[in-house]
């Protein structure tokens, strides 16, 4: 009995020892962690950062430098489009459109006399192919004599116009000397008087500035300089005093040499004024009560060589449109001298035709005379345009001595002053549109291909909470590219889709563009999808017929990846398939 009990109790463990063995070296069942695909809502979105700035905004300039006449608005201004906004002195243009109006009156006038002498010379060739009768013959008589009369009157009215002509020249450069004189006047005075205790030894070879400045270039350049403006005024008043240059006859070519190289003295000591005022703008050891003093002095001095400058060129610009004057009231009286000849020689040709009556060689010169009336009216209308071309030219100066605004808005920089000197292609006034704004944004490069044109987008201002959500939508894309911290991006501009007094330009707007949406799609978690072999797979957890679960591989095809972290499947996965995830 011990016996059989210890073989039953040995098989009892051998049996025991066999099921753990087989229960330890079985394979245990896998667990996955899977998702079910199912169908969803998409939205694709691009979060960018922006500013608001004003729909529209122009900074306004004058093409030329000019003497501002007229400030019409200030800062804050509501304007209107094609609202005048600073005017420019315009008497010098005015006084020359006038010239050219008078130029192309009087090659209207001219045009006349030769289609009139046209038209004699198409009457004349009729009547030679008709023959003339004796009382014609007594009527050409009469028209060659009274032609004679014409031509000798013309002559006389040439050498007049000349006179006259002449006269009105030499009288306006009779001015340049007292025009200069008070040129040198002033600058005299600014050296000698409003600048003087801003240096010691001033007269000598090496002047010194009175007072210490931080900006020592500025105390080189103006200590040289004033021995090179001392010899400058030097220069002027020397050529001023030249007896022979104001003789008569006037030497004019001189004259305008000497009123340009005056124009460049003047404009070298305001360029020195300009550098002295630098250096007091950098004074150490002076108070402000002297300081000030100092620089008004140096104002004043700056605006008299202005005044003086003005003054020299507007007499250029004088003398010039005398010229141009004198020049056309010459052509305009010897284009009477030609039409008085020509109608004698067409008078005294017509008599002889008259007397002698018309041969054919005499009908074929006449004929001629008919082609060479024509020519002279077409040359004549060239001359009527060139002078009308003239004309608009000063109309379209005298437009741009006037800023008007193109929009409606307000002014958001105004910084003309009477009497200034408005400097050629500086902005002088801003105008913003005072309630229409837009937003710029730059998208990076990886996400501008989704931006479209079109796509509307969700906006919230630092200014406000977040709930306050503005509409806006996308109405632009630049095509170039913009490099941001060594990163390419484009900038996109959104018009908000409603007005709100809130919206203020400059501030900072936080943008969620909707790209794309889809509705009710296959949907699965991106991370789900991994790419081999130049493909798109998924593994999906399926159930053999015997029960026992297995993983698949599958290919699939991907569509819209939201921002959330989802994307689409058209191809691959059918819904309630459990997508095992990484």
């Amino acid at each position: 009995m011990p016996k059989k009990k210890f073989l039953i109790s040995l098989i009892v463990l051998l049996i025991v020892a066999v099921i753990l063995l087989v229960r330890f070296f079985q394979t245990k069942e896998p667990s996955y962690n899977f998702v079910v695909a199912q169908k969803g809502d998409l939205v694709q979105q691009v979060s960018v950062i922006g500013r608001v700035e004003p729909a529209k905004s122009v900074d306004l300039a004058f093409e030329k430098s000019g003497r501002v006449a007229k400030v019409e608005v200030r800062i804050g201004d509501q304007v209107n489009s094609g609202q005048t906004l600073i005017t420019l002195d315009s008497e010098d243009l005015a006084a020359q459109l006038a010239q050219y109006q008078a130029a192309w009156e009087s090659a209207q006038a001219g045009l006349a006399q030769y289609q009139a002498a046209w038209e004699t010379q198409r009457a004349k060739l009729d009547e030679l192919r008709a023959g003339a009768k004796p009382e014609e013959v007594q009527v050409s008589e009469t028209k060659v004599a009274n032609a004679e009369k014409s031509l000798a009157d013309a002559k006389t009215n040439l050498e007049d116009v000349k006179s006259k002509t002449e006269i009105d020249l030499v009288n306006l450069y009779d001015d340049i000397k007292d025009i200069l004189d008070d040129a040198y006047t002033k600058a005299a005075a600014a050296l000698d008087q409003q600048i003087d205790d801003l240096f010691s030894n001033d007269d000598s070879e090496d002047p010194d500035l009175t007072f210490s400045t931080s900006n020592s270039q500025a105390k080189i350049d103006v200590e040289s300089q004033r021995v090179s403006i001392g010899r400058t005024l030097k220069s002027l008043k020397s050529e001023i005093d030249n007896p022979n240059l104001f003789s008569v006859p006037l030497k004019q070519d001189d004259l305008d040499k000497l009123l340009v190289r005056g124009e460049n003295y003047l404009t070298a000591i305001r360029e020195f004024l300009d550098r002295l005022n630098d250096a007091v703008n950098g004074a150490i050891n002076l108070s402000s009560t002297t300081v000030g003093i100092y620089k008004g002095n140096i104002n004043t001095a700056r605006t008299n060589i202005n005044t003086a400058i003005s003054n020299v060129n507007a007499q250029e610009q004088l003398i010039a449109g005398q010229k141009v004057t004198n020049q056309n009231n010459i052509n305009t009286a010897q284009a009477q001298i030609n039409a008085a000849q020509n109608a004698l020689v067409l008078a005294q040709d017509e008599l002889i035709l008259k007397k002698s009556g018309a041969t054919g060689e005499q009908i074929k010169a006449q004929e001629s005379q008919v082609k060479q009336a024509e020519l002279n009216v077409d040359s004549q209308k060239a001359q009527v345009k060139q002078a009308k071309a003239a004309v608009e030219n000063i109309q379209s100066q005298l437009a741009k001595t006037i800023l008007k605004t193109p929009i409606d808005g307000v002014v958001a920089k105004q910084e003309a002053k009477v009497g200034e000197i408005a400097s050629p292609n500086i902005a002088v006034v801003s105008v913003i549109s005072q309630a229409d704004f837009e937003v710029k944004a730059n998208a990076p490069e990886v996400d501008i291909a989704k931006i479209k044109v079109g796509n509307l987008a969700e906006i919230t201002l630092d200014a406000y909470s977040s709930d306050d959500l503005f509409k806006a939508q996308v109405v632009s894309i630049n095509p170039a590219e913009t490099i941001i911290e060594g990163v390419a991006t484009y900038e996109i501009t959104l018009n908000f889709l409603e007005k709100d007094q809130r919206i203020k330009s400059g501030m900072t707007a936080d943008i969620d563009v909707l790209t794309e949406e889809k509705k009710d799609v296959l949907v699965v978690p991106s991370r789900a999808i991994a790419n081999k072999d130049g493909g798109k797979f998924a593994k999906i957890l399926i159930q053999s017929p015997d029960k026992e679960e297995k993983v698949l591989e599958v290919a699939v095809e991907t569509g819209l990846r939201s921002s959330d972290g989802r994307i689409e499947i058209i191809k691959g996965i059918e819904p309630g398939d459990r997508v095992i995830m990484p």
